[in-house]
């Protein structure tokens, strides 16, 4: 099978569902720490504003401050390491490019403010877009579908047709059906099991469901306890293949795929 990128996850924000700490922010120790847990990845996604359910925006000037904590971290690994950069904001991402990221990770796929294709093309890098309805403050009103799957795949076509307009490459082009995001706890799994259906559009797939509140739906599994969940689901993930997952716990995710990968070959 096919080559999976494990993209970790290194959260710079004191308010994230799973790994928010205000005390990280200040120490630069733990900072350094959670770098090396996730070093081993394909690529390294930052962030500098939560983006779970109900979180409030912060201004473009706090992001940066966040995300320039690690200037140093990246700016020693990023050539031999890929760093993107989780923000929606083109001031954050033109920051963030200008000092060694390569990726822009973008929740709003290019639709919060003008700026963000134009400088994705300029600097010819990738970018990842995801579906997502509303914004993380009131996302969950919107989560009520006709059909699910044919929505996204309108938004994509939508979105990948706008992108193209500003000279943005088919290869840096990324779909993220955006699991969790103004989706019901069902939906998650049916977009998981739809996969193949993104990917007939032609481009690759991210799937970013790492600890997130549908693995466990009675609600009786915290985010702290839902590794075993989380490795089970991006397994299923990458069988139907997704091309990047983006994950908390990097050395876990894959064993699980190796494990999944050994057991299709024999």
């Amino acid at each position: 099978m096919k080559k999976v990128q494990i993209m970790g996850i290194l959260n710079l924000t004191p308010d994230s569902f799973y790994d928010g700490d205000i005390d990280r922010l200040r120490n630069y120790e733990l900072v350094k720490k959670s770098f090396d847990h996730i070093s081993d990845s394909d690529i390294i996604d930052v962030g500098g504003e939560s983006s779970r359910p109900a979180s409030k925006p912060i201004s473009f000037e706090q992001e940066i401050d966040r995300i320039a904590t690690i200037d140093d971290i990246v700016k020693k690994n990023c050539n031999s390491k890929i760093f993107s950069i989780d923000t929606y904001k083109p001031k954050v991402a033109e920051y963030a490019i200008e000092n060694g990221y390569k990726m822009v990770n973008d929740i709003f796929a290019g639709r919060y403010k003008k700026g963000m294709f134009e400088l994705v093309s300029n600097y010819n890098i990738p970018i990842v877009l995801m579906h997502m309805r509303g914004t993380p403050v009131d996302m969950q009103k919107y989560i009520k579908y006709d059909s699910l799957i044919d929505n996204i795949l309108s938004f994509f076509d939508e979105r990948v047709a706008e992108a193209k307009k500003f000279g943005i490459l088919d290869k840096n082009i990324i779909l993220d059906p955006g699991i969790g995001f103004a989706k019901g706890a069902l939906d998650n799994y049916l977009i998981i099991k739809n996969i193949h259906r993104i990917k007939k559009l032609g481009y690759k797939v991210l799937i970013g469901l790492s600890r997130k509140s549908f693995l466990s739906i009675e609600n009786t599994i915290s985010a702290n306890n839902r590794l075993l969940e989380s490795v089970v689901m991006n397994s299923i993930s990458y069988l139907n293949g997704a091309d990047i997952l983006r994950v908390h716990d990097v050395l876990e995710t894959r064993r699980g795929i190796n494990v999944l990968r050994n057991y299709i070959k024999s």
